[in-house]
């Protein structure tokens, strides 16, 4: 995803997926401070309701699709779930981690039994980038 959704897209599929570009974009936020963070990205020109924000923020609740990361006091923060992040199209952060341990399991592999690799293994593992 490059930037915020443009604004007709913001209208026609609502508020709530500002909310999750935004969750998942700038971590955990209580709705305070996504109400002025659509303001700043709007320059401006649209400063969301609390009696919007709100509601959303219950909805995608309850769709699984954010979470509560942490109270403090009377401020929730709110925070995108791996089912948020999907229905963003986002890679999941277990999926990304499972990747990068995968090639370092491979990199101490091939480290570990350079030796015992044919000289085609070799130069193929020298062309990679």
């Amino acid at each position: 995803m490059h930037g915020p959704p443009p604004h007709w897209f913001i209208k026609r599929r609502g508020l709530k997926y500002l909310i999750l570009y935004l969750l998942s974009s700038k971590g955990p936020m209580t709705g305070a401070q996504i109400i002025d963070e659509i303001e700043r990205l709007s320059m401006g020109f649209w400063r969301p309701s609390p009696g919007s924000v709100y509601p959303a923020l219950e909805e995608l609740e309850t769709d699984g699709l954010i979470k509560v990361a942490r109270v403090e006091g009377t401020k929730k923060y709110y925070e995108v779930t791996e089912s948020g992040k999907a229905f963003l199209g986002l890679p999941s952060i277990d999926k990304t981690t499972a990747a990068i341990n995968d090639f370092v399991s491979l990199a101490r592999y091939i480290i570990d039994n350079w030796d015992s690799l044919s000289e085609p293994d070799r130069n193929r593992v020298r062309e990679v980038p």
